[in-house]
């Protein structure tokens, strides 16, 4: 018989059975989400046009969340299900059978970028199709799975059928298949449960219209002999209806329910692993998997606060992981910055050179918004300080997707990453060529230096985490592929998280400090390099303490 289930062995010696979403129900729950994200936009911006230029700031923002958090959100607050898994009866977990978290759920959702290409989710579902789990790229790279959330089982009703013997003598796995054949009797249709118990009708001896009657007179008969399990049902069935209780209890966040949770969950293993070596019917096996799955993901959780995690990260964890991977990053920032310096060497060398790189009409827009008698400075250089918030919503919207493109792009064997890392490298330093040529430096530099400490520095993490599963994918070592790429998904994703935080900072200091002109130029070098300076104080720095958070 064909079995797709996945198996999970817990600490306890148990295993636990999940059933693996496949491409299709998977599909068209991602079309719900789909849909449903379009309707929250478009009604959000027909709201949002009624404000004006504050209007467009939320909308830029709004759409940024919609985008690339809408997953992400709707998993960690509502234990894996988004809308459409919802409606599909799908949820995600971690492989292990534990809540999805932060950094796996991110990870996964940052990477479907790279599982959209090149078009209409194709290396998506062609991951799934060929994986025996059903996981796109994402998933391997996450270690996540997506799969059917059962309904609880409820305690097996007697069977209606009068008790009959077995013509036959029966080993224990088909005495416990006739049992779950008659347990799932209600589920199937008179027709369907007639087509399976005809193929038995010959062994039984009897027509096959009476096939289905005959099985299930021996299952009641099985289980009127059974009297081990009658007596281990009602022994323990006490303690299962509490256990199940508890659950529901400690969903509502009751401190009272976890009292002596652990114990009771162990327990119900050692129930669960002694009905199993029995040989008990299927249907109090699943009834037992169920609450012990469910058991499982409360016991073994994350529980530590967000915003305690958080803090430790901005203050200690995520300057150690930099330095912790101080050659990926250095290997980024040496092909951003070197590109970036040969380019505007050679612009400045070869003036003409800037139109090779650029279009005349960027190479225009470049110039018109550094120009020295502008009122503010950068793109919609001519505006208003109103104006300034519908820019910070921009900045996030546009930098920030283009730093989880850059990690995901490290997906393609690190080519991805790797692109756009050459690409802004060498746009940066031909128009720094082309506007010293022209006189623009003065205006050009001092809007890039204040704000460039933390955005050219995000690009550089974000190349390197990408790089970082480039790496993992050409030079696993003795880990497969697969293994080398989720091991370093997870140290990846933490740079990009602190990029992102980086380019939130970098965001508001573009649009609100930037584009000013009345400050002097001298205050704005002095200020960006403070702030240079700064940044690479904390990474050398800050978290060097032995206790620090991580």
């Amino acid at each position: 018989m064909l079995d797709n289930r996945y198996r999970v062995e817990t600490p306890e010696g148990i295993d636990l059975l999940l059933r693996p979403a496949g491409l299709v129900p998977r599909a068209l729950a991602f079309t719900v989400d789909l849909a449903l994200r379009g309707l929250i936009l478009l009604a959000l911006f027909f709201g949002f046009g009624l404000l004006g230029k504050l209007g467009i700031g939320l909308g830029a923002l709004c759409l940024f969340l919609v985008q690339w958090w809408y997953m992400v959100l709707f998993e960690v607050f509502n234990q894996g299900r988004t809308p459409g898994k919802l409606w599909l009866g799908l949820e995600v977990i971690h492989d292990d059978g534990t809540p999805i978290g932060w950094a796996a759920s991110l990870t996964r959702n940052l990477l479907r970028f790279v599982d959209m290409l090149p078009l209409g989710y194709f290396l998506g579902a062609l991951s799934c199709l060929a994986h025996p789990q059903f996981r796109r790229l994402g998933d391997i790279a996450a270690g996540t799975l997506v799969v059917y959330r059962d309904r609880p089982a409820k305690p097996r009703a007697a069977f209606q059928a009068a008790p009959l013997q077995t013509p036959v003598a029966l080993e224990q796995d088909e005495r416990r298949a006739i049992i779950a054949f008659a347990e799932r009797g209600g589920q199937l249709s008179g027709e369907r449960r007639r087509e399976l118990a005809a193929l038995l009708a010959e062994p039984l001896g009897c027509s096959a219209g009476q096939a289905s009657e005959q099985l299930e007179g021996i299952a009641s008969g099985l289980l009127l002999g059974s009297t081990r399990q009658a007596a281990f049902e009602a022994a323990h069935e006490a303690q299962w209806q509490a256990f199940a209780k508890r659950l529901a209890q400690t969903g509502e966040r009751r401190s009272a329910a976890l009292q002596d949770f652990p114990s009771a969950y162990r327990r119900l293993c050692q129930q669960l692993a002694l009905a199993t070596s029995r040989g008990y019917s299927e249907g109090l096996l699943t009834r037992l998997r169920q609450l012990a799955l469910a058991g499982h993901r409360q016991l073994y959780r994350h529980r530590s606060p967000l915003p305690g995690r958080l803090l430790g990260f901005v203050l200690a964890g995520f300057p150690a992981l930099v330095r912790r991977q101080r050659r990926s990053v250095l290997l980024a920032s040496g092909i951003f910055y070197g590109l970036l310096l040969i380019s505007g060497w050679l612009v400045h060398l070869f003036p003409d050179l800037v139109f090779t790189v650029l279009p005349a009409e960027q190479v225009a827009d470049m110039e018109a918004m550094y120009d020295p008698d502008a009122t503010r400075l950068g793109r919609f250089g001519e505006r208003g300080s109103a104006d300034d918030w519908a820019m910070f919503g921009f900045y996030v919207m546009n930098n920030i997707g283009i730093a989880f493109q850059t990690f995901a792009g490290g997906l393609l064997l690190g080519l991805g990453s790797l692109f756009y890392l050459v690409y802004n490298g060498l746009v940066i330093g031909t128009v720094a060529g082309h506007l010293g040529n022209i006189g623009y430096q003065l205006p050009f530099w001092s809007f890039v230096i204040g704000h460039g400490a933390f955005e050219l520095t995000a690009i550089t993490l974000a190349g390197a985490a990408g790089l970082g599963l480039g790496q993992a994918l050409i030079a696993p070592g003795r880990r497969s592929r697969s293994e080398a790429l989720r091991q370093a998904a997870a140290i990846s994703v933490r740079l990009v998280a602190g990029a992102m935080l980086m380019l939130l900072l970098a965001a508001f200091i573009e649009a609100y400090w930037s584009s000013m002109t009345y400050p002097a130029p001298a205050l704005k070098f002095a200020v960006g390099a403070a702030l240079w300076l700064l940044v690479l104080l904390y990474f050398c720095l800050a978290g060097r303490s032995r206790h620090a958070p991580d």
